[in-house]
């Protein structure tokens, strides 16, 4: 019993330095990684900045200020707000509407876009194989992981082939948003 406690401790003790070393390593992985992503302080002041807006970001409306410029090869984003005044009840809406823009399927958003009699994209229906993150990406929603919650799927509900999801509930002329949880 003695030796295998031994063993144990001596165990631990050869493993403490790799295990530090990796955790040092990951957090500075980290850390460069969200430094290479941050905007960059030009150190003029700019209208934005002197509103309160940091250099580099852009106000999306409801008091939120996301990154300039938008996932992937978009030029700007839009953003999915649920909010709720108060007591009443939660609202949804898509802020910078302009900005939503269909950037051609890619894996993981490969269904189906539906339009608005405008014109606008509306809806989106999920084909086999489709997540949020990359649905957000293809229409330049900077929030992505919003949109099942959008469409009043609760917590990890999963969204499912065939769902037809609401991306802009104002184009939509029948969406009543029904908060999930």
């Amino acid at each position: 019993m003695v030796a295998s406690s031994l063993v144990v401790v001596g165990l631990v003790a050869l493993a403490t330095p790799l295990i530090a070393g990796t955790v040092s390593w990951a957090s500075d992985t980290v850390a460069h990684r969200l430094q290479a992503t941050a905007p960059k302080p030009t150190g003029k002041p700019t209208a934005a900045s002197a509103a309160g807006i940091p250099d580099g970001y852009v106000l999306m409306g409801d008091g939120t200020w996301i990154p300039a410029g938008g996932p992937g090869d978009c030029a700007a984003s839009s953003m999915i707000s649920i909010t709720r005044l108060g007591e009443g009840p939660f609202t949804a809406r898509l802020l910078q509407p302009q900005n939503l823009v269909d950037m051609g399927p890619r894996e993981f958003a490969e269904g189906k876009v539906g339009y608005a009699e405008d014109g606008r994209i509306a809806t989106y229906t999920v084909a086999a194989g489709d997540a949020p993150f990359a649905i957000g990406d293809r229409f330049c929603i900077y929030n992505g992981l919003a949109i099942p919650d959008l469409n009043g799927h609760a917590g990890y509900e999963a969204i499912q082939p065939g769902e037809v999801l609401v991306l802009d509930p104002a184009a939509v002329p029948d969406f009543e948003y029904v908060y999930p949880y």
